[in-house]
Protein backbone atom coordinates (compact mmCIF):
# COMPACT_ATOMS: atom_id res chain seq x y z
CA UNK A 1 0.00 0.00 0.00
CA UNK A 2 1.27 3.45 -0.89
CA UNK A 3 1.77 5.91 1.95
CA UNK A 4 -0.94 8.55 2.13
CA UNK A 5 0.19 11.57 0.11
CA UNK A 6 -1.34 14.17 2.43
CA UNK A 7 -1.97 14.19 6.16
CA UNK A 8 -5.71 13.62 5.66
CA UNK A 9 -5.51 11.09 2.79
CA UNK A 10 -5.57 7.82 4.77
CA UNK A 11 -8.95 6.84 3.30
CA UNK A 12 -7.76 7.78 -0.20
CA UNK A 13 -4.68 5.58 0.19
CA UNK A 14 -6.76 2.62 1.39
CA UNK A 15 -9.24 2.98 -1.47
CA UNK A 16 -6.41 3.21 -4.00
CA UNK A 17 -4.93 0.02 -2.56
CA UNK A 18 -8.24 -1.84 -2.82
CA UNK A 19 -8.82 -0.67 -6.40
CA UNK A 20 -5.27 -1.60 -7.44
CA UNK A 21 -5.93 -5.24 -6.48
CA UNK A 22 -8.32 -5.26 -9.45
CA UNK A 23 -6.00 -3.32 -11.78
CA UNK A 24 -7.95 -0.09 -11.34
CA UNK A 25 -5.34 2.61 -10.96
CA UNK A 26 -6.40 5.94 -9.48
CA UNK A 27 -4.34 8.63 -7.82
CA UNK A 28 -5.09 9.56 -4.24
CA UNK A 29 -6.03 13.00 -5.55
CA UNK A 30 -8.57 11.44 -7.96
CA UNK A 31 -10.10 9.50 -5.11
CA UNK A 32 -10.20 12.59 -2.86
CA UNK A 33 -12.16 14.50 -5.53
CA UNK A 34 -14.85 11.82 -5.32
CA UNK A 35 -15.28 11.82 -1.53
CA UNK A 36 -17.11 14.12 0.86
CA UNK A 37 -14.64 16.30 2.78
CA UNK A 38 -14.84 16.31 6.57
CA UNK A 39 -13.07 18.36 9.23
CA UNK A 40 -10.01 16.08 9.41
CA UNK A 41 -10.28 14.00 6.24
CA UNK A 42 -13.20 12.48 4.36
CA UNK A 43 -16.54 10.98 5.34
CA UNK A 44 -16.62 7.19 5.40
CA UNK A 45 -20.41 7.05 5.62
CA UNK A 46 -21.55 9.35 2.82
CA UNK A 47 -23.19 8.69 -0.53
CA UNK A 48 -20.21 10.01 -2.51
CA UNK A 49 -17.88 7.18 -1.40
CA UNK A 50 -20.62 4.61 -2.07
CA UNK A 51 -21.31 6.06 -5.54
CA UNK A 52 -17.61 6.32 -6.39
CA UNK A 53 -16.94 2.71 -5.49
CA UNK A 54 -20.09 1.56 -7.31
CA UNK A 55 -18.96 3.41 -10.46
CA UNK A 56 -15.75 1.37 -10.26
CA UNK A 57 -17.57 -1.96 -9.83
CA UNK A 58 -17.79 -2.31 -6.04
CA UNK A 59 -20.47 -2.49 -3.38
CA UNK A 60 -19.69 -0.51 -0.23
CA UNK A 61 -21.21 -0.46 3.21
CA UNK A 62 -20.04 1.28 6.35
CA UNK A 63 -21.03 0.05 9.81
CA UNK A 64 -20.49 2.00 13.01
CA UNK A 65 -18.95 -0.10 15.80
CA UNK A 66 -22.36 -0.62 17.43
CA UNK A 67 -24.37 -1.23 14.23
CA UNK A 68 -22.71 -4.30 12.71
CA UNK A 69 -24.85 -7.00 11.05
CA UNK A 70 -26.32 -9.37 13.65
CA UNK A 71 -24.37 -7.33 16.26
CA UNK A 72 -21.38 -9.54 15.41
CA UNK A 73 -18.27 -7.46 14.58
CA UNK A 74 -16.17 -10.64 14.30
CA UNK A 75 -18.49 -11.92 11.54
CA UNK A 76 -18.03 -8.61 9.72
CA UNK A 77 -14.22 -8.78 10.13
CA UNK A 78 -14.28 -12.23 8.52
CA UNK A 79 -16.33 -10.86 5.63
CA UNK A 80 -13.91 -7.94 5.23
CA UNK A 81 -11.01 -10.40 5.03
CA UNK A 82 -12.84 -12.47 2.41
CA UNK A 83 -13.41 -9.27 0.39
CA UNK A 84 -11.81 -5.90 1.19
CA UNK A 85 -12.19 -3.24 3.79
CA UNK A 86 -10.94 -1.07 6.57
CA UNK A 87 -11.51 0.06 10.11
CA UNK A 88 -11.84 3.70 11.06
CA UNK A 89 -10.72 4.82 14.49
CA UNK A 90 -11.23 8.50 15.20
CA UNK A 91 -9.92 10.39 12.19
CA UNK A 92 -7.74 7.58 10.84
CA UNK A 93 -8.44 4.60 8.60
CA UNK A 94 -6.51 1.32 8.57
CA UNK A 95 -6.70 -1.34 5.84
CA UNK A 96 -7.69 -4.72 7.32
CA UNK A 97 -5.12 -7.33 6.34
CA UNK A 98 -5.87 -10.38 8.50
CA UNK A 99 -8.28 -11.52 11.15
CA UNK A 100 -7.69 -14.68 13.10
CA UNK A 101 -9.74 -14.32 16.25
CA UNK A 102 -8.69 -12.70 18.53
CA UNK A 103 -5.95 -11.00 16.46
CA UNK A 104 -6.51 -8.36 13.79
CA UNK A 105 -3.67 -7.15 11.56
CA UNK A 106 -4.12 -3.82 9.81
CA UNK A 107 -1.94 -1.78 7.47
CA UNK A 108 -1.37 1.85 8.38
CA UNK A 109 -1.43 4.16 5.33
CA UNK A 110 0.49 6.80 7.31
CA UNK A 111 3.66 4.73 7.28
CA UNK A 112 2.98 1.40 5.48
CA UNK A 113 3.60 -0.57 8.67
CA UNK A 114 1.30 -3.22 9.98
CA UNK A 115 -0.28 -2.97 13.39
CA UNK A 116 -1.87 -5.69 15.49
CA UNK A 117 -4.96 -5.32 17.62
CA UNK A 118 -6.60 -7.82 19.88
CA UNK A 119 -10.31 -8.07 19.23
CA UNK A 120 -11.17 -6.63 22.65
CA UNK A 121 -8.67 -3.79 22.26
CA UNK A 122 -10.02 -2.93 18.80
CA UNK A 123 -13.61 -2.86 20.00
CA UNK A 124 -12.59 -0.67 22.95
CA UNK A 125 -10.85 1.79 20.58
CA UNK A 126 -13.81 1.82 18.19
CA UNK A 127 -16.22 2.52 21.05
CA UNK A 128 -13.99 5.22 22.58
CA UNK A 129 -13.48 7.04 19.24
CA UNK A 130 -16.86 6.21 17.63
CA UNK A 131 -15.23 4.20 14.86
CA UNK A 132 -16.46 1.58 12.48
CA UNK A 133 -15.92 -0.85 9.63
CA UNK A 134 -15.92 -0.33 5.86
CA UNK A 135 -16.77 -3.39 3.74
CA UNK A 136 -15.89 -3.25 0.04
CA UNK A 137 -17.04 -6.07 -2.25
CA UNK A 138 -16.27 -6.49 -5.92
CA UNK A 139 -19.50 -6.69 -7.92
CA UNK A 140 -19.72 -9.65 -10.25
Amino acid sequence: MAVQEKNNYCLCSVICDILSKYDIIKSQEDVAKNLTPAKHGFRVDGNKIKNFLKSNGFDYNFYWWNETPFNEPDFLLNEICENNGFIGIGNHVYRVSEFEDPNIVVLNPANEYSRDFSYSSLMSQLKKHDGGFGLVKKLK
